[in-house]
């Protein structure tokens, strides 16, 4: 019905604000502000449909997330223990960490060197302006530029 009736409209409001003046009957004036009306009512409804299902959506999202980060912690404590997969899961470092605990806090670094010295494989992840330092897998410091 939308499909039929937009067109016409539009042919109907181009007729009136075209520059030759063509009279419509009152009758007619009429039915079309009914049409109109109804219309508006129309999609108010839609507009109010719609709204409740974004709104319905954005709490799903919001418990989605709850639920991921909530499985993510618990994988984070079975894989490091309690005390170390607590500080993994709210972004914290420390000297001693190994690189993967870093990558699980983290995720992965922009950019990784490695340099195999006589004493071992010292390593650097970059993130951002912090750069981390690992000496054969444990973090042994970092710096921020």
């Amino acid at each position: 019905m939308y499909r039929i009736f937009i067109p016409f409209l539009f042919f109907i409001c181009s007729t009136i604000f075209s520059q030759t003046e063509i009279k419509i009957s009152k009758d007619r004036y009429n039915f079309l502000i009914d049409s109109l009306t109804t219309e508006k009512s129309n999609l108010q409804i839609q507009k109010s449909v719609l709204v409740a299902q974004i709104d319905s959506l954005k709490e799903s999202i919001v418990k989605l997330n709850e639920n991921i980060e909530s499985a993510r912690i618990k994988q984070l404590i079975k894989n490091y223990g309690k005390e170390n997969g607590s500080r993994i899961a709210k972004g914290q470092v420390w000297k001693g960490m190994k690189e993967k605990m870093l990558e699980d806090s983290w995720g992965k670094p922009d950019k990784i060197t490695k340099n195999r010295e006589k004493w071992g494989l010292f390593t650097q992840w970059y993130y951002g302006e912090i750069t981390y330092f690992f000496k054969n897998g444990e973090m042994i410091g970092w710096e921020q530029k």
